[in-house]
Order: C-alpha cells, then sequence, then structure tokens
C-alpha cells in the first residue's frame, strides 16, 4: 500500500511540474513564416568602386557589380536577412532587409546628397503583359531633383508626373514600338528611351541615375 501511494504520488508530481512548464513556455504571437525569395541585386552608387554582396555574412554574388550593373535573380530564404554592399576601397553599406515568402525584389545600393549609402528594395511584378505590350515600372534613385522627374510616350501622353527620389511608380503596359520620353519637372532638355530597349511581352525596371538635367540617365533592366 505504502509503495502504491508513493508511485501515485510520484505520478502526480510529474503531471504538475509539466503543466507548469508548458503554462509557463510563450509562444511567438508572430512566429516569422519561412519560405523562398527571388532578389535581384544592383549598384546604382557611381561614385563607388566595384560591390560584392553577401547576405548573413555568406557572399552572394558571382562577380563585382560596377555602377548600373546588376546580378541575376538570387533565391533567398526569406525573413529578416542582413544585407551588405562591400568593397575594397570603400566602407561597407549594411542593412537588415525582410523578404517575404514567394515574392520577388530588386534590391539597390544608393546614395544621397551627401554621399550617404543605403540599401532599398523594392517588390517586382512578374505576372503576364498584355498582348503586345511591354510592362514597365519606373524609379526615381537620384536624390538631386526637388522637382521630380517627368516621365511620358514620346507622343505626348504623361503617366508618371514628377516622381520623386526613392518612389517608385505603379507598372505601366506601353505599346514597345513607342519611345518613352523623360525630363527632370521644369527643365528645358528631354531625353529618349528608344523602342528597342523594349519588346513586347517583357517586363522592365528603369531606374534614373544623374546630377543635373543634362546628365539624368535612363537605366533599363529586363526582369522576366
Amino acid at each position: 500500500m505504502k509503495r502504491y501511494s508513493n508511485h501515485l504520488t510520484f505520478i502526480l508530481l510529474s503531471v504538475i511540474l509539466f503543466t507548469g512548464f508548458t503554462s509557463c513556455k510563450k509562444t511567438d504571437p508572430n512566429p516569422e513564416v519561412k519560405g523562398e525569395s527571388k532578389v535581384k541585386f544592383v549598384n546604382a552608387v557611381q561614385a563607388v568602386s566595384v560591390q560584392d554582396i553577401s547576405i548573413d555574412g555568406e557572399k552572394v554574388s558571382n562577380a563585382t557589380l560596377a555602377f548600373t550593373e546588376s546580378t541575376d535573380y538570387l533565391k533567398l530564404v526569406s525573413g529578416d536577412r542582413s544585407v551588405k554592399f562591400m568593397s575594397t576601397n570603400n566602407p561597407e553599406t549594411v542593412s537588415a532587409v525582410k523578404y517575404t515568402p514567394s515574392i520577388t525584389y530588386t534590391t539597390f545600393l544608393v546614395s544621397n546628397r551627401a554621399g550617404v549609402k543605403e540599401i532599398l528594395s523594392y517588390e517586382d511584378n512578374l505576372s503576364n503583359t498584355e498582348a503586345g505590350k511591354a510592362k514597365i515600372k519606373l524609379i526615381n534613385l537620384t536624390p538631386f531633383f526637388t522637382t521630380g522627374i517627368n516621365v511620358s510616350v514620346q507622343a505626348g501622353t504623361l503617366f508618371v508626373n514628377s516622381l520623386q527620389y526613392k518612389d517608385a511608380s505603379a507598372y505601366f503596359s506601353v505599346d514597345a514600338d513607342l519611345n518613352l520620353s523623360y525630363n527632370v519637372v521644369g527643365s528645358g532638355t528631354t531625353r529618349i528611351i528608344d523602342n528597342s530597349n523594349f519588346v513586347a511581352g517583357k517586363i522592365y525596371t528603369v531606374w534614373f541615375s544623374g546630377n543635373t538635367a543634362a546628365t539624368l540617365q535612363a537605366h533599363v533592366i529586363t526582369d522576366n
């Protein structure tokens, strides 16, 4: 009888301890969902040497990136990642970037007017284009124009008005055989993106650099 009583006491103590442990264990109310994202990296800073890219301390670029150069899309584990652009001649630039599972991104190294660098990331929409059209997104990555940048079809239809530094437009479907024109708002200098840069069915990111209206330049990246 005494042995049975001791055994029962042991069982009751075990249940109490287990219940106390599980009740004290904290559950993360916002668990991080892991998956895969596709990310392209671009060096958008003219005044730096070629750049390597690392994620959480591991180098992911196969070759260094000069100004305007980009990687292909790289498959990365999604979530909060430490992104670093680095070179032998310039201080490294590090930023925490959150990548959502199943989303595609383009991540840029950029610089403000004082030369302070930072990392910016934009979502890319690679869904199908309209028949006979090219799909285009525009990003202003030059900090030198407070009035912003206008972009229009050369025939005159304005579809981006005063695009500001760091801002990205929505996607636009345009006829692939039309030129695009762009200019600093208020300037008399207009430049052209020739239609040879665009093919129907393709998706593009167009980003802008330059520190004067005369040196404003559009850079076209094919995303698909």
